[in-house]
């Protein structure tokens, strides 16, 4: 495969995994958003279940009432608690895939760089290479180069 093909299709793949990586970028700005919903629900319902107070009251039907909403409360607080940890942790390992192929992506630009670099070097040694032949081509026109006069 030429230094050109090579070169693109390295700009290709690198411009397929920025695309990847801004979408996943997307999704956890999404899952960070679903976070920050799961938190807020939580602090209610902490606070409502602060505000609840004792269930002892002096009515028996109210205090049962009470105590029933109460354990509800802390009950669908306890599951958001198990939801956020989940969430948390699938968001974890988004992170880590978003790294890896970030950590992939700056391989490919570096890789990339250096069939540039390789390329660029080629071409210096190919212009090199002509402007050698036309001096040679002058040196030979001229009969020695004009050696014979400095002699």
């Amino acid at each position: 495969m030429s230094q050109t093909g090579l070169q693109n299709n390295l700009q290709r793949l690198i411009a397929l995994r920025e695309q990847e990586l801004e979408r996943q970028q997307a999704q956890l700005a999404a899952k960070e958003q679903t976070r920050a919903r799961y938190a807020a629900t939580l602090a209610k319902l902490e606070q409502l279940n602060a505000q609840i107070g004792p269930t002892g009251a002096a009515v028996p039907t109210l205090a049962a009432n009470s105590a029933v909403y109460k354990q509800a409360v802390m009950q669908w607080a306890e599951q958001q608690r198990q939801d956020l940890v989940l969430h948390e942790a699938d968001m974890a390992v988004q992170r880590q895939a978003m790294l890896a192929l970030a950590r992939k992506q700056e391989a490919y630009g570096q890789l990339l760089g250096r069939a540039q670099a390789r390329a660029l070097a080629a071409q210096g040694k190919r212009e090199q290479k002509g402007q050698d032949e036309l001096a040679a081509q002058v040196w030979h026109r001229s009969g020695n180069g004009g050696f014979d006069e400095l002699v």
